[in-house]
């Protein structure tokens, strides 16, 4: 309003108490900066160490299949850091030497530990060697349904990537094995050769080779190959063939089928 005149009332503070502030403003905006640029690293050495936080992983697997997906993920992890490896009993795994020691089912056990915990603890274990074999998966597959982290697979032809094929031992088995199981690399194809056979690449741990084996002739242990699932009428494994399109003899036994949620 005319004739009036406005002094402002605020103190200026002493010239060497500014200065501290502003030191104080420039020392709290360093520390701030320097969390999130340690929160952005954070991440980057965790992948460069090939750790992914489990939320992560949880995340990566639901958007590209679930348990099945995280299950397949885990066996190419080991073929990929696989320096030396055999068939033996008891399982013993140092990934950090990329040692990988184990049987059919030892293989399975450790992958689904890392990959899938639920679907391990749901399976069955047989008493004398405290841990599920090659006869619990199969007697697991064949029944899993309703809220089991497992479910069948009743024909050959529905196999897909990452899931499970289990059969037990035929009576001219001369290995102390309750049977084998494997995991599935790649679709099923059916042998134009033999109207019973579908070929199917897996991976898994033996000590007998398969057909077009990574593994050499006298090597064992973890690797890759074909088997050939025979299916009767409807589609359903009724037996195998253990080197895929190669093997003159189909084995006739209880074969199953499963797959991760």
């Amino acid at each position: 309003m005319a004739g009036w005149s406005f002094r402002s009332t605020t103190r200026r503070l002493p010239r060497p108490a500014a200065r501290l502030v502003t030191v104080l403003v420039w020392l709290v905006v360093a520390v701030l900066a320097l969390g999130l640029a340690a929160g952005r690293a954070e991440p980057r050495r965790a992948h460069a160490q090939g750790v992914v936080p489990m939320a992560q992983q949880s995340a990566l697997a639901a958007a590209s299949g679930g348990g099945r997906a995280a299950l397949l993920a885990e066996a190419r992890r080991e073929l990929a850091a696989m320096r030396d490896t055999q068939y033996q009993h008891e399982t013993e795994v140092n990934a950090a030497k990329g040692e990988f020691y184990y049987d059919c089912s030892g293989f399975l056990d450790y992958a689904l530990k890392r990959a899938a915990p639920a679907a391990f603890r749901a399976l069955p274990v047989t008493a004398s060697s405290g841990r599920p074999l090659a006869q619990d998966f199969e007697h697991h597959l064949r029944q899993a349904g309703g809220g089991d982290p497992w479910r069948s697979v009743s024909t050959v032809s529905a196999l897909l990537p990452g899931d499970v094929i289990a059969w037990l031992a035929t009576p001219d088995s001369k290995t102390r094995d309750t049977g084998h199981v494997m995991i599935v690399l790649g679709a099923p194809v059916h042998n134009p050769h033999r109207a019973d056979e579908w070929l199917v690449k897996v991976v898994d741990s033996t000590v007998s080779p398969h057909a077009q084996d990574s593994r050499g002739a006298d090597d064992e242990g973890l690797g890759t190959g074909t088997v050939g699932l025979v299916a009767d009428g409807s589609g359903h494994p009724v037996g195998f063939y253990w080197r895929g399109g190669v093997s003159k003899v189909a084995k006739r036994t209880d074969v199953a089928l499963g797959r991760l949620g």
